[in-house]
């Protein structure tokens, strides 16, 4: 099995922001919170079981 390197092993920490029905509503609020902070913050987007769509603020890990 391959190693993966140390970059790569970090857990993605996010907090949720707000919820969303479809992936194209969290995909425009993204857009707009970018438009202000797209320097200083990253986001994410997650399914949940429910169907829905969460955007998140990624707080630390993931790859740099």
């Amino acid at each position: 099995m391959n190693t993966i390197r140390p970059a790569f092993r970090r857990p993605l920490v996010a907090q949720p922001i707000r919820r969303f029905s479809t992936l194209a509503q969290a995909s425009r609020h993204i857009d707009r919170l970018l438009a202000v902070h797209s320097d200083q913050v990253r986001f994410n987007i997650q399914q949940t079981a429910a169907n829905q769509w969460v955007v998140c603020r990624v707080i630390s890990g993931g790859v740099v």
